[in-house]
């Protein structure tokens, strides 16, 4: 645990501990001022042409190469390292860094390839990249709170046992907000992640440091959390893929929560990549392992082969009734919707059941316990309550004179049962409007209002928040990047709400300009198969 000093001192101790791992010959200067650095690595000097040619190739061909003995995981393992460490120096993104004990990891692989002929696994290889709160044993999993700093763990998360079983090299952790409860990357440890893309902008939240690792291409695979947005936001602002699982898919045991025993929406992970290839990767590696063994809340489901209808029929939510999305979301949902009926799927206009009911369950569900289990963590440190947790800092404040009853826990999951059921005969009901006899197959969704936004003003996550209550699966793609030519309408009318007006206040195209926009494919729950099958036909549409 952190020891009795100051709680600025501790996380500046921790900032510089982490810096100091970062080679010399490995440091980049670039001024303030520029706000676009995803160029930086080819200019830098840091990485060789082969190390370039390296980092921008994907997670699938790099193993191919690997296995074929093409590359060695020494060498791909070490580019990664040298992109990452850029990464950190121009977006804040990493939380511990073990680069050394990475590159010894990989030169073990390829000796044992050397010797065996087998590959390592499935991952054979590969350097990943992990969200700060998956435990890695022997470092610190702070997940954004000075109290739990120079705490290193005892164990390894299920997931970071599994994953170096298969193969993987893991060589950095990635920034979080405080508990994970923020839809913007920022703590009083490791303070703020900015977007490779335009650093006055977010990353997103709560995995935004994978989104900005990831974008930057300083890892070909990370792993994410979503427990209302979590891996989906990052993705849609970082212009990558990425997959929310239902619950029970992926291992989560032994991994650190902002608030744990907080189990009426459960915290789920899930991969993040440049490559949609890298996801499905993903997936059906850790479900091969048979991930119910290690997991006693994983499902004993297969990875299935998906076969899909010639013709889908997508639904497509273009407003969610509480806040609009912004100009460059609003053409990413009219231009996939084109490509799609181009390539000769339906695509039909519908807006799921009752989110403003969903928006309040997963509020209240959220400070279900009076905001005790952060502000314990919080006064523990002690350190400042964080500008975006202000929710649950009145939470407690409140709960001091009237503390929340079991009752209304139990209450409040009654309601959520219920909602659950209304939004599944709601999705059947889509048979009666598709003109198939079937209902839709996926519903194509924005991820958030906007393309990106300042930093600090992120509002609104209903959007994918509603499926975490659902706990159906979701896909997140790229879809485009803010233009110019994106701009305000000159007659909003009335705002519906303050988080509406606070969203379209805060949106100027010309302060994104250039971000990306991606979208999500939902799909029932536990269709995680079906939720990247559906992706991959929404980005092969768009690609022609």
């Amino acid at each position: 645990m952190t020891t009795s000093t100051t709680w600025d001192k501790t996380a500046a101790d921790k900032r510089a501990a982490r810096d100091a791992l970062i080679p010399k010959e490995w440091l980049v200067q670039v001024a303030d001022d520029v706000v676009d650095v995803m160029d930086v690595p080819a200019k830098s000097g840091v990485l060789s042409a082969a190390e370039l040619d390296i980092t921008e190739t994907d997670a699938a061909t790099l193993i191919r190469k690997m296995v074929g003995k093409e590359l060695t995981s020494e060498a791909v393992t070490v580019a990664f390292c040298k992109r990452a460490a850029i990464a950190q120096q121009l977006t804040n993104c990493l939380t511990e860094i073990f680069f050394e004990q990475a590159i010894a990891d990989a030169k073990k692989i390829d000796q044992e390839y050397a010797q065996s002929g087998k590959p390592a696994g499935p991952l054979h290889g590969l350097p990943v990249s992990l969200k700060d709160n998956f435990n890695v044993k022997g470092f610190d999993t702070t997940v954004g709170f000075i109290a739990w700093c120079n705490d290193p763990a005892k164990i390894d998360s299920e997931l970071t046992k599994l994953l170096r079983e298969q193969g993987a090299v893991l060589f950095c952790k990635t920034n979080v907000p405080t508990a994970m409860m923020i839809a913007e990357s920022y703590n009083n440890v490791w303070d703020y992640t900015c977007s490779p893309w335009n650093r006055n902008t977010s990353s997103g939240g709560s995995s935004g440091g994978e989104g900005a690792l990831l974008a930057f291409k300083g890892s070909p695979l990370g792993v994410g959390t979503d427990i209302g947005g979590s891996i989906r936001i990052p993705c849609a602002l970082s212009g990558i893929y990425g997959l929310k699982p239902s619950f029970g898919r992926f291992p989560t045991y032994g991994a650190r929560s902002g608030m744990p025993g907080q189990e009426a929406v459960r915290s789920i992970n899930g991969p993040m990549s440049a490559s949609l290839e890298a996801c499905q990767l993903f997936s059906k590696t850790v479900v091969d392992s048979q991930p119910w063994l290690r997991d006693p809340y994983c499902l004993p489901i297969p990875w299935r082969e998906v076969e899909l209808p010639q013709q889908l029929v997508f639904g497509i939510m273009m407003d969610n009734g509480i806040v609009r999305p912004t100009p460059p979301v609003t053409r990413a949902l009219l231009e996939t919707k084109k490509a799609l009926e181009a390539a000769g799927h339906k695509v039909i206009e519908w807006t799921p059941y009752n989110l403003e009911q969903s928006k309040s369950l997963i509020e209240r569900f959220f400070v279900g316990d009076g905001g005790a289990k952060i502000s314990e963590t919080i006064a523990a440190g002690p350190e400042p309550w964080p500008k975006g947790l202000t929710t649950y800092q009145a939470a407690a404040e409140k709960s001091k004179a009237s503390p929340p009853l079991v009752g209304d826990l139990w209450s409040l999951q009654a309601e959520r049962s219920a909602y659950t059921k209304g939004m599944l005969d709601a999705w059947n009901a889509t048979a009666e409007i598709t003109g198939t006899g079937r209902p839709i197959d996926g519903l194509i969704s924005p991820v958030t209002a906007y393309a990106s936004c300042p930093r600090y003003t992120f509002a609104h996550v209903t959007y994918t928040s509603v499926w975490n209550i659902t706990d159906q699966s979701a896909a997140v793609f790229p879809v485009t990047r803010v233009t110019e030519s994106d701009v305000r309408p000159g007659d909003l009318g009335d705002f519906r709400n303050d988080e509406e007006k606070a969203v379209w206040d805060s949106y100027d195209p010309k302060v994104v300009l250039g971000a990306p926009v991606g979208l999500q494919v939902v799909t029932r729950r536990l269709e995680e198969e079906k939720a990247l099958a559906l992706a991959g036909v929404a980005a092969k549409a768009l690609a022609k």
